[in-house]
């Protein structure tokens, strides 16, 4: 089993021309029954620098250890921000915006949902995308008229009554796929458990600094209310009021 020694978290944020390492505090979410992830970049009172940003400049942010860092965050920016709006924060969401934005309006003949997603996600300059290898029967005729992206997606999965999960990771569009796991990763008690809690439905698992878990990954947690396998429904990576980067991770 390999470990990961986790000391000293960094974090890196992009927008636009703009690259911050310091005097910022940031909020990342990201859930399997939300097909929009949103995160915000935060300025402490100590360090306002002089920023002008548009919407749909491109943003991300990065978290490590040392020289790795891990993308826990790519999308654009969701509205203008100049440092004279007084405002302390960007809002930021990912490439499901683009799709908000377009409208679709057209009738597809003789179609599968993939062709139909295909046309809807380039109509927002969108090429990379994951879709499910599922073979579903041809409809003869179908007509989106006059709907945002997303409200297309949707569209298209009650034509052909689906409910089809969709969502970005890493600026690619999955339908129907998830990305690829490429280890397990182990929380236990004691070790890199800080806290273990009941909210709701879900349990909530602060550790520090994760970016490399995904929802729709599977962890391993050993811990005394809860032990074995379990698959993650969301995560939050932000920074605590003592200014360490913490991520909670739902199952």
């Amino acid at each position: 089993m390999e470990t990961l020694e986790l000391f000293y978290p960094r974090i890196t944020a992009q927008a636009g021309a703009y690259t911050f390492q310091q005097g910022i505090e940031i909020e990342v979410s990201s859930a399997r029954d939300s097909c929009m992830d949103w995160a915000k970049i935060r300025f402490t009172d100590r360090f306002r620098p002089e920023v002008t940003l548009s919407r749909l400049e491109p943003a991300t942010i990065l978290l490590g250890y040392g020289g790795a860092f891990d993308e826990v965050f790519t999308g654009y920016v969701a509205k203008p921000y100049s440092t004279g709006s007084n405002a302390n924060e960007i809002v930021l969401k990912d490439a499901m915006m683009l799709l908000e934005d377009i409208t679709v309006n057209e009738t597809f003949l003789d179609t599968t949902p993939q062709e139909v997603i295909r046309y809807i996600l380039a109509q927002a300059g969108l090429t990379e995308l994951k879709l499910t290898s599922m073979v579903y029967p041809v409809r003869k005729r179908l007509s989106i008229r006059k709907q945002s992206g997303v409200q297309a997606l949707d569209a298209v999965a009650a034509a052909w009554g689906l409910q089809v999960p969709y969502f970005f990771s890493g600026g690619i569009f999955y339908w129907g796929r998830q990305p690829e796991q490429p280890l397990t990763y182990s929380f236990e008690a004691g070790r890199n458990i800080l806290s273990l809690a009941r909210r709701g439905s879900l349990w909530d698992l602060e550790t520090v600094s994760a970016p490399f878990v995904r929802h729709s990954h599977r962890v391993q947690v050993s811990h005394p209310s809860i032990s074995g396998k379990v698959e993650v429904v969301r995560v939050r990576h932000l920074t605590n009021d003592e200014g360490f980067i913490r991520t909670h991770i739902y199952f």
